[in-house]
């Protein structure tokens, strides 16, 4: 796949595209920075004004003071609105600085320091822990693009439970995101302006399902009468100038204040949810504002955008009005500005209600909404990886089993340094691999698995060309024990190899890779054991790969000529040195090394 079709630039091409969005991002967000002060001392200024005209209005009784403070208060509160949206477009360039600065350290093979998504690691997993997907130096990591833990999940769910059936939509996705490079990364800014924490989701998640606290609609029109008295009486004041109007109107004011602390307790429990969610909020809005206001051309991507709906409003509005009904919850915390808002409004009441309003409305759909946020935030990962890789392949589905790699590497290993081997399952559904120590033998298994992985995944994969029958895919490789279950290594790989057994016994159409089995017993157990497997293997025609060192292994091509190929990694000795070349080849190996190398080193 040619850097033309696959939507991405050359790896120095992308390399010094970062580089020089990243001093973009950076000199903007130092520009917005120095208009973000000023704004700052103007606000300050105001706030202390109204407070100034605000005390000589109490004072004096003049009016002129009470209208002085009046302006100067609402002016403020332009300004904090203002103040606020200039404060997240500055976290917002910072944000896109640091990411570009993130992904030309990625193209220089430098570790970023991506979430590695080690939790999602699991070691009964039919490959997950064999192949390496989480942790440092896995799979995730090399494609995480997320910044939220439902774009974490979706992407690990990709990885690890793919919809099969999904590929095709999943590829032509993927493909058209590779070309909106702004669209991914100002998602991923955004999320990367506030970490989203489980506890945060949790607390969300709990209340949404919470029973209301304010639902009583006639109550609250009732309470409507006290503001409404007191700011007519106030305009009376204004017109009339009566001291009478002035008291009653201070009369009217402590009352609304009494009125409002008798919801106290209500409004403090939404609060502790508010102080947690608010700014998270806000981010998943701006997120799903992107993926709503694009122009898609897929299905996929588009299903998704209709599934942002809720009526006639979208997801991202919705979710932005409970921000800004959460965040204005919060200013009940500043008593200056609480005293003024509940006295002439009962503001915090009003919140308070339209909060359960929008909980009554929003509630059932809210998590789907981020649920799709994290499914699109999966595939700009996968995208990413297809820009930053243009030599990479989209793989095609075949409808017959079978698999065919030319050129195959492995997607994690610099192209400098990277070998690369083809590789058909077409012909002979089984391989048998043997190679001496060192030779790339699990490099290669791992390369296969890898590939198979991204594949299923919808992904581009590292290979020139790539066709496959959507298999399912069992490994084992790397067993681990567990001291809880009390099981050795050895009972833990049978237990895995029973597994494939089983799944095939099933039915299903499963791709088989095994590195070097049964090393927990004996030789004669471990050739025995293993020719059994193959057979068995063989009888239940499944496609697979076997790494081994037992060379006799290899004659089972002879029984069974029509299912089992032979390939090998080579080694050579040239002037006392071992010498690989890491390229596959037909047959079986010729050249041992492990006795070569225990001499050269003293050991023998």
């Amino acid at each position: 796949m040619n850097a033309q079709n696959n939507g991405g630039l050359t790896h120095s091409g992308s390399s010094s595209l970062y580089s020089s969005l990243h001093d973009d991002y950076s000199k903007r967000s130092v520009e917005l920075q120095q208009q973000l002060n000023f704004l700052s001392l103007v606000r300050l200024s105001l706030f202390a004004g109204a407070l100034y005209f605000g005390y000589k209005a109490l004072v004096s009784g003049a009016n002129e003071f009470l209208i002085i403070a009046l302006i100067l208060f609402i002016g403020f509160l332009i300004i904090l609105r203002w103040y606020d949206k200039l404060k997240n477009k500055v976290q917002f360039n910072q944000a896109l600085s640091r990411l570009n600065e993130k992904e030309w350290q990625f193209t220089q093979g430098k570790n970023p320091g991506f979430d590695n998504g080690k939790e999602y690691t699991d070691v009964h997993h039919p490959y997950s822990y064999d192949l390496d997907i989480f942790g440092e130096g896995g799979l995730f990591p090399y494609l995480n693009r997320t910044s939220t833990s439902f774009g974490k999940k979706a992407l690990s769910r990709s990885l690890l439970h793919p919809d099969k059936k999904n590929i095709t939509a999943r590829q032509e996705a993927i493909r058209e995101l590779t070309g909106k490079l702004e669209f991914r990364q100002q998602v991923q800014a955004y999320g990367m302006i506030q970490e989203t924490k489980e506890r945060e989701i949790q607390q969300l998640k709990a209340w949404i399902n919470s029973p209301s606290v304010f639902s009583n609609n006639a109550l609250y029109f009732g309470l409507l009468i006290f503001p409404i008295i007191s700011l007519s009486v106030l305009a009376y004041y204004f017109y009339s100038e009566k001291d009478a109007a002035l008291n009653l109107f201070y009369g009217l004011f402590i009352l609304n204040l009494a009125v409002a602390f008798s919801f106290t307790r209500k409004i403090s429990s939404y609060l502790s949810v508010s102080t947690s969610v608010t700014k998270v909020l806000e981010q998943f809005s701006k997120q799903l504002g992107l993926i709503e206001s694009q122009n898609f051309q897929t299905g996929l991507l588009r299903g998704m955008q209709e599934k942002l709906k809720s009526g006639n409003i979208t997801a991202s509005a919705s979710i932005a009005k409970l921000a800004s009904l959460f965040n204005s919850l919060e200013t009940v915390i500043n008593l200056v500005v609480s005293i003024l808002l509940n006295g002439l409004f009962l503001f915090h009441i009003h919140v308070l209600y339209r909060l359960e309003k929008w909980k009554e409305k929003n509630g059932r759909d809210i998590m789907n909404w981020l649920e799709q946020l994290g499914e699109l935030e999966a595939l700009n990962s996968l995208a990413s990886f297809s820009f930053n890789n243009p030599e990479f392949c989209y793989p095609l589905l075949k409808g017959s089993e079978g698999l065919k790699a030319m050129d195959m590497g492995h997607p994690l290993i610099t192209a400098k340094k990277r070998i690369t081997n083809s590789i058909s399952f077409d012909e002979h559904p089984f391989v048998i691999l043997t190679g001496s120590n060192m030779s790339g033998k699990s490099t290669f298994l791992r390369t296969l698995g890898i590939n198979l992985v991204l594949a299923r995944a919808g992904s581009v994969v590292c290979a020139r060309k790539f066709d496959l029958y959507p298999f399912d895919v069992h490994v084992s490789m790397r067993i681990s024990d567990s001291l809880q279950d009390s099981e050795s290594f050895f009972y833990a790989e049978l237990k895995r190899l029973q597994q494939i057994i089983q799944e095939l016994e099933a039915g299903n159409k499963t791709f088989v890779i095994l590195d070097e089995i049964l090393r927990g017993t004996n030789s004669n157990d471990k050739h025995n054991g293993t020719i059994g497997l193959i057979r068995k293997l063989v009888a239940a025609q499944a496609f697979g790969i076997i790494a081994t060192h037992d060379l006799t292994v290899s004659r089972l091509s002879e029984e069974f000529p029509q299912s089992i190929a032979n390939k090998c990694f080579e080694s050579q000795i040239i002037n006392d040195e071992l010498l690989f070349d890491y390229k596959l080849g037909d047959g079986v190996c010729s050249t041992l090394s492990a006795s070569f190398l225990m001499k050269k080193m003293g050991v023998i």
